[in-house]
């Protein structure tokens, strides 16, 4: 698992070092740019330290993507993660409408089962 880890992590540094490139941005812009500490961007782009065992957070490729002008799909993509499916606004309505009717216990069943069904997919990628 850590070799897989690492191969996503150089995906990502060659993605961010591209565009830093391509565009002649710095770290501090893309971070910037992006709502992330330059630190966290340095560190993706140079592989200076891990991103942890399950690599960066979705909400931070998510950031970065945006910052580096970029479908979020690349970025995913590029970092070695699943790229999470579009979530049409009806689906999104439904899917609160359906937990704002649950009660604080069964919310947590939820959240935990959802929790779990992440986790099993990012082990077995």
């Amino acid at each position: 698992m850590l070799a897989h880890v690492e191969e996503d992590v150089d995906g990502l540094a060659a993605l961010i070092q591209r565009v830093k490139d391509e565009k002649g941005w710095g770290f501090t812009t893309i971070a910037r740019r992006s709502g992330l500490p330059t630190s966290t961007v340095h560190s993706w782009a140079t592989r200076v330290r891990g991103t942890g065992s399950r690599g960066p957070a979705p909400e931070k490729l998510r950031k970065l993507a945006k910052g580096l002008g970029l479908p979020a799909a690349e970025v995913f993509e590029a970092a070695g993660r699943r790229v999470p499916g579009p979530l049409s606004p009806d689906e999104e309505s439904h899917f609160l409408h359906m937990l704002r009717e649950l009660d604080t216990k069964e919310r947590r069943v939820v959240l935990a089962t959802m929790e779990a069904m992440r986790s099993d997919k990012e082990a077995s990628q």
